[in-house]
């Protein structure tokens, strides 16, 4: 895990290597282990830098540090991430005939790209963001993971292209102001990200999740050209006609059988191995397969185990029947309003609640461990059902194809889901117009309306295709967002078993009622996990996460602390609030912990001010 950097000119450029060290200097947090700049010159005249922060976890020797040229001194990357599958790679590439000098994972892209060209990003299993130039032949190649775990930006110019994992210093840099329309959108629907170039910045772009940028100079002139070389709807679609004809117990032995290999293949590392633990079945899941095959792992939650109001009591359950240790974070007030800033610090951007800052005090107590990776179990609620959405759209889409055996099954899941949840209904109904309101959710700000994005189920598509949907722009991409910042703040690695793309075509494909039973989303996990997992977890019909006190921390502090920022910077917030707005007003404490928009109204403002 790292960070990357780099500019691709057209011709010598004075400004590319000073701008590309300040990259450097500004991603340090992403790998503190090891920086390095790099220029060379291209055929066409032009020349190509290259900047790496390196966090050092696969072949920690300096010989794996970056960028890397292969033997031949063909091919150079910048990379960021981990190729799960890179000993299987390695192997075949050998008996290739392929050379390889360290045991990293990064001389593995270098070779397998001379192997089989862009041809060899589908073979790779893992989550990754790498540049990768061709000096001789003029050209650079920007590429992103499937599912766009790890991030990449980049800002073109009239002769030069600049990339980095992360846009805020490639936006002061150039000058370039906050995109407003990202803000909106955020605001409206509580989602930032997608699977397009989207990017919290005016004149940055985001790779593209499952998409290759290929830039070359053509005379002075700089050419880009977008690829997809995956498309997830198409895969799944093969699989289903598969799926459905499994029965019930050999589809749940290849659930467990994959999910099992996407750990096995995740635990490769020469550092420690940690787990990002809550109450609930998707990292319990993850931490009792952890502990089935690696004898010292510590895992971390938010909560306490006396706590009875947060998970803790929970993981220890987890704890002890996966025997492994945990490392419990349950702050009081005061630091959780610190967490709260230095969250708003990491994430450089909005976000809507204080199950973020939880997440960012978590991965913090994990470096303070000594830990540099952390499994989790991000992507199951998508690829299994788990949100409770989905029971309603699945008997909506029986409903329509006038199925009653399905409306009946579904009808009654959604009646022992509703009765569960009939504490938490106040919750549902704040964010029911995310999903039937036109345009989402209102805002008091002054802001540009956001393209139409619809959230809801009109029943004219299959549920699984809404669940592709969730994974590629509707859900994930901007948990993996908040992910992705909050763990490289701390100089940390997560990997996400769940997001093995073999598992979420195979899960995806699977038949509805494999997900959806009785109540329950992920039905077949549970199924899979009988005797592995505390049954007060399996069998719970409830959503856990990690659950910040948000009202509490807010009336002890926290409510006061950004109303005090927001009111110093009154001034330069006036491009976004009526002139008659009263700061004290619309962020009170009540408003704060209760009210849909008002807490990401105030992240926000407290992020524009700060960048424009």
């Amino acid at each position: 895990m790292c960070g990357i950097s780099g500019c691709f000119s057209s011709a010598p450029n004075g400004r590319a290597r000073s701008t590309v060290e300040a990259l450097v200097d500004a991603q340090l947090h992403r790998g503190p282990d090891h920086r390095a700049v790099a220029e060379f010159g291209t055929a066409s005249g032009g020349s190509i830098i290259f900047g790496h922060n390196r966090l050092s976890i696969i072949d920690l020797s300096p010989e794996a540090n970056q960028p890397m040229w292969d033997g031949e001194h063909r091919f150079c990357i910048v990379y960021n991430g981990e190729i799960y599958n890179y000993v299987e790679l390695r192997e075949e590439l050998r008996e290739l005939g392929h050379v390889f000098t360290t045991a990293s994972d990064t001389e593995v892209i270098l070779e397998a790209f001379k192997a089989w060209g862009t041809d060899a990003i589908n073979r790779l299993n893992g989550m990754f963001a790498f540049a990768l130039a061709e000096p001789s032949e003029g050209r650079l190649w920007l590429v992103r993971d499937r599912f766009g775990v790890k991030p990449l930006h980049y800002h073109q110019t009239s002769d030069a292209v600049y990339f980095s994992s992360t846009p805020t210093e490639l936006a002061r840099q150039f000058s370039l102001a906050p995109d407003l329309a990202y803000v909106s959108r955020g605001l409206h629907y509580w989602l930032y990200e997608d699977d397009g170039p989207i990017s919290p910045y005016e004149g940055i772009s985001a790779v593209p999740a499952a998409h290759v940028v290929s830039i070359w100079a053509d005379g002075t002139a700089i050419r880009v050209q977008t690829e997809r070389y995956y498309d997830l709807a198409a895969r799944v679609d093969e699989q289903r006609g598969e799926m459905e004809n499994l029965s019930e117990a050999a589809a749940g032995e290849r659930v467990l059988a994959l999910l099992q290999d996407a750990v096995r293949i995740r635990l490769r590392a020469d550092v420690p191995i940690g787990i990002s633990l809550s109450g609930g079945l998707d990292s319990s899941s993850i931490a009792a397969l952890v502990a089935e095959m690696h004898g010292d792992v510590r895992g971390f939650s938010y909560g306490h185990p006396d706590a009875p109001d947060s998970e803790g009591p929970l993981v220890a359950k987890v704890a002890r029947l996966a025997g492994i240790q945990v490392s419990y974070t349950w702050p009081n007030a005061k630091v959780g309003i610190a967490g709260f800033w230095a969250t708003l610090e990491a994430q450089d951007a909005p976000f809507p609640g204080l199950s973020i800052v939880a997440q960012h005090l978590v991965f913090k107590d994990a470096h303070r461990h000594g830990l540099k990776v952390l499994l989790g179990g991000q992507g199951a609620d998508e690829i299994l059902m788990g949100y409770r959405k989905f029971q309603v759209m699945l008997l909506a889409d029986a409903l329509r194809r006038r199925d009653p055996r399905d409306a009946l099954r579904f009808a009654g899941s959604a009646a022992f889901m509703l009765a569960a949840e009939v504490g938490r209904a106040s919750m549902y109904v704040r964010q029911r117009q995310r999903y039937l309101r036109a345009g989402g959710l209102a805002t008091t700000l002054r802001l540009p309306e956001p393209a139409p994005l619809d959230l809801s189920f009109g029943g004219d598509e299959p549920v699984w295709r809404r669940q592709v949907r969730d994974v590629t722009r509707l859900s994930l991409p901007t948990l993996l967002r908040y992910e992705d910042r909050n763990s490289m703040g701390s100089s940390l690695e997560t990997r996400l078993p769940f997001l093995d793309y073999r598992f979420v075509e195979q899960a995806l494909a699977l038949p509805d009622r494999l997900k959806v039973r009785t109540g329950y989303g992920k039905w077949i996990l549970r199924e899979a996990m009988r005797g592995r997992v505390p049954s007060s977890i399996r069998n719970a019909r409830y959503k856990r996460g990690f659950d910040a006190p948000q009202a509490a921390w807010i009336r002890e502090g926290l409510g006061r602390a950004i109303r005090s920022r927001l009111h110093d910077q009154r001034r330069s917030l006036d491009p976004w609030l009526l002139p008659s707005a009263n700061v004290k007003g619309l962020f009170t404490d009540e408003r704060l912990a209760s009210h849909p928009t008002a807490f990401a109204e105030a992240t926000s403002l407290l992020w524009l001010a700060k960048r424009a």
